[in-house]
């Protein structure tokens, strides 16, 4: 429920211009009379409070939809700019750092990929269709079998259904599914 109410606040942000330009114009056409204000704003609060939760709602669904493919935690965290997630490869046997580099590599969303080492890889990701990423970093625990990502968002983005937030939440469950990780239910 916290998720759905940021998601509603973050839409409501985006949609409230549109709605002031609403009311002007409703204002410009019928006159300006206390009763026309108060006629236009009841209608234009009402209208746009129910786009801006129907909006919200599309969001929020499309998110836990991501999450369970993925495997990852859902919560309100999924709006931040930065997400941090401890994830698990699905095949732990010899190798399998090298093979998550190569998918990683051979992906067409992944760019710049730079290693730091042979424990840490860093990399852009493009988590839509436009030109804006992600960056990301993958660091390797070769006891446990993890893989802890770290992603930040740019600024501009036009994030989860145009919310500008939960950009890199998104490239989180991309990653995961490219790489063929899962969540631990840790982090």
């Amino acid at each position: 429920m916290k998720l759905l109410l940021a998601c509603w606040r973050a839409a409501v942000a985006i949609q409230s211009p549109l709605m002031v330009v609403q009311l002007v114009a409703g204002l410009v056409d019928d006159g300006f009379t206390w009763s026309n204000l108060g006629r236009e704003l009841v209608t234009a609060l009402l209208a746009w409070g129910t786009v801006s939760l129907l909006w919200a709602a599309l969001a929020w669904a499309w998110l836990r939809r991501r999450s369970r493919t993925a495997g990852l935690a859902f919560s309100v965290a999924v709006l931040d700019a930065r997400q941090t997630h401890l994830l698990r490869s699905a095949d732990v046997s010899d190798g399998w750092q090298q093979r998550t580099r190569d998918r990683l590599t051979a992906s067409d969303r992944a760019f710049l990929v730079a290693e730091n080492g042979q424990e840490e890889v860093s990399f852009r990701w493009r988590p839509g269709r436009s030109d804006h990423s992600v960056h990301g970093s993958l660091s390797f625990d070769t006891t446990s079998g993890t893989v802890l990502i770290d992603l930040r968002a740019d600024e501009n983005h036009l994030g989860v259904a145009g919310l500008r937030k939960g950009t890199s939440y998104v490239a989180m469950c991309q990653v995961a599914g490219e790489l063929e990780l899962r969540g631990t239910g840790v982090g």
